[in-house]
């Protein structure tokens, strides 16, 4: 673990250097789809989603880390990102013939070294995520996210 101080706060602040699995998935066009559907049914939609990747996310040990109108989680092991996002992607399949919605989600994963630390109750209190993750992982994942087409799960090797 690695104490250092916030220049900014003065505030000491808890960090550790972990080997870890980010993944990021992202639904295409969700602003089309809250234009197309409206506010109110666009949320409720966007809800059973979320409902559905926390609940893969709990069943394959991921951490979820942040959120918009995706995902951004954390895993131990490059396994269970990639079982998580195949089953994202079945859920979303699933989701869709339900709803008759037509969802589509692109993922990337990237497995590399990440600075973890807790946020204070206060910060969270306010706003703050539980987790903060920084990292060059964070961007790398984040360009392959970018790179998948709509269904498509991108991995580095």
């Amino acid at each position: 673990m690695t104490v250092s101080t916030s220049p900014a706060s003065g505030v000491d602040i808890a960090a550790n250097s972990l080997l870890r699995t980010l993944l990021l998935c992202d639904l295409v066009d969700s602003t089309a789809l809250v234009e197309r559907l409206g506010d109110r049914e666009a949320a409720e939609l966007i809800r059973k989603h979320d409902r559905l990747a926390r609940t893969l996310a709990d069943r394959h040990g991921g951490q979820e880390i942040d959120k918009t109108d995706g995902f951004m989680m954390m895993f131990e092991r490059p396994i269970q990102a990639v079982a998580f996002a195949l089953d994202y992607q079945r859920g979303l399949r699933q989701l869709n013939a339900a709803e008759k919605s037509t969802l589509a989600a692109r993922v990337g994963i990237h497995v590399g070294d990440v600075v973890v630390w807790d946020n204070s109750s206060e910060d969270i209190a306010k706003g703050a995520k539980p987790v903060e993750v920084e990292g060059l992982v964070k961007p790398v994942t984040s360009r392959l996210m970018n790179l998948a087409l709509p269904g498509q799960i991108l991995l580095s090797n």
